[in-house]
């Protein structure tokens, strides 16, 4: 049976696919891991203009901008209709602030930082979420490469940035962060599989890590938290379609 990688080359390998092991490096402080390539848009190589990624190879729109303009957004709607465009902004507001301090706090925590005293002074639904990420999160994760890395395709012409790369269960992977009011089921989450097989596929580009599998780790309020992992393969189609939507958008809505 033929099974394609998420370089577009068709691969054989008794039913599963070969991924290389990348050369590893060393660990600089509890849970930072030393990467063996330079970390692109650190360094101010990118530059990010709304939702715009101007790389040294052309300006790319985000995929999360991408899947955001071609998702359904029927639910989105009619949850603002009945509750109110005021209503609606302050929820929403709530839950994007939330979500970047959890995104904030974990991110510290595996760069070697001491959070815990100035985490508990956040509110209880901060501490809980950034808690139960980060402890989720060390269940899995044996390496990190990397920790809000700009990635970008010039195959497919998007952008983005990735909550963390590494090695997952002994896998090179992409380890996705999310945060949620309520508990979501596998098919709830197509576009986060869609937006990590984006990233697996950046990576690869740029650095030929043949990352191919994606673990998404969704800390609750008030519950536990979810670890979703998934190949990134069946994704690749999705993407496609999508990346095609966003072309057939753009060329339709005057400038």
């Amino acid at each position: 049976m033929a099974l394609w990688n998420l370089n577009g080359e068709i691969v054989y390998a008794d039913g599963a696919l070969s991924i290389p092991n990348p050369e590893s490096g060393t660990w600089a402080h509890r849970h930072t891991y030393e990467v063996p390539y330079t970390n692109v848009g650190k360094g101010g190589i990118v530059t990010i203009d709304g939702r715009t990624y101007h790389t040294p190879d052309g300006s790319y729109p985000s995929i999360t901008t991408i899947l955001g303009k071609t998702s359904d957004q029927t639910w989105l709607l009619k949850w603002k209709e009945r509750v109110g465009e005021e209503e609606a902004a302050r929820v929403s507001k709530i839950a994007t602030d939330r979500g970047t301090l959890v995104h904030e706090y974990a991110e510290r925590h595996f760069n070697g930082e001491d959070i815990w005293d100035e985490l508990y002074k956040e509110a209880v639904d901060v501490i809980q979420m950034s808690r139960d990420l980060v402890r989720a999160t060390e269940k899995g994760v044996e390496e990190i490469w990397g920790q809000e890395q700009v990635l970008w395709s010039n195959k497919y012409k998007y952008a983005g940035r990735t909550d963390m790369v590494g090695i997952w269960r002994g896998k090179p992977t992409i380890i996705d962060f999310k945060t949620s009011k309520k508990k979501k089921s596998n098919k709830q989450i197509t576009d986060y599989y869609i937006q990590g097989c984006a990233y697996a596929i950046a990576h690869n580009e740029m650095y030929g890590t043949g990352i191919q599998d994606i673990a998404i780790v969704m800390t609750i309020d008030d519950a536990d938290p979810i670890i979703f992992e998934q190949s990134a393969i069946p994704f690749l189609p999705l993407l496609k379609n999508r990346r095609m939507s966003f072309d057939k958008l753009q060329a339709d809505t005057p400038s």
